[in-house]
């Protein structure tokens, strides 16, 4: 597997150095400084050039690289949230809130190392169903029902309720009253009508801070084009 990592600045080096010595148990890493508003035509070039499987972007603040990495390839795409301000709140929300069509798996700085092992365990998914973990005491909240129902008709396949520790295990969908019981890719998922509220914010990064990759608040679309991305990669050496 060949992974580009694309940080928009030297000063990430803390976050970057570390990166990229654990995801070298993963294949061939690349690394490149070039900022999505200093440095917009390299950025395009080593995006459309250098053949990766997968893209790591990372920046802090405004932290538009990941997304604008995730609208020049077909190829999955972390974000890493650096913490420059804020703890690293405006970054996460950044990233983690793009279109549909356009999916960025976000994860927390302090989560940074974790997309290693993340890939590792993505290599094995299933094509013909996608097992994730929920919880079950809220079975009967109208959203969760809802997203299984949209997920399934969305991918084609059935969704399987599964156990965290299961290998197979795509990730998990989060409600705004829990934290998360795994590391994967999540689903933040809530009332249409809790959005307007900015305390929701607040605990969508605590929720991310623990642990695993995000694809938005209610981005139903996104979580299912981010799905076949990884099936995508399945069994690349």
């Amino acid at each position: 597997m060949k992974i580009q990592v694309m940080f928009g600045s030297p000063s990430d080096e803390r976050v970057y150095g570390p990166l990229c010595r654990s995801l070298e148990k993963c294949g061939d890493v690349k690394m490149e400084v070039a900022s999505a508003h200093r440095h917009p035509d390299k950025v395009r070039e080593i995006v459309q050039t250098c053949g990766a499987d997968v893209f790591v972007a990372g920046a802090g603040l405004a932290a538009h690289l990941p997304g604008v990495v995730a609208s020049l390839t077909t190829k999955p795409v972390f974000g890493v949230a650096v913490n420059g301000a804020f703890a690293g709140l405006d970054s996460f929300l950044s990233i983690v809130q793009m279109p549909k069509g356009v999916p960025v798996m976000a994860v927390t700085e302090e989560n940074a190392s974790t997309i290693a092992d993340l890939l590792l365990r993505w290599k094995s998914l299933p094509a013909d169903k996608i097992y994730l973990h929920w919880n079950r005491n809220l079975e009967t909240y109208s959203p969760i029902q809802k997203a299984i129902e949209d997920i399934q008709n969305q991918s084609g396949v059935k969704v399987i309720w599964s156990e965290p520790r299961d290998s197979q295990c795509l990730g998990e969908i989060v409600s705004p009253w829990e934290l998360p019981r795994m590391t994967g890719l999540n689903l933040f998922l809530c009332e249409k009508e809790q959005l307007t509220s900015s305390n929701l914010a607040l605990d969508f990064f605590a929720k991310a801070r623990h642990g695993g990759a995000w694809v938005g608040a209610n981005n139903i679309g996104n979580f299912v084009e981010q799905w076949k991305k990884l099936v995508s990669l399945g069994g690349r050496p």
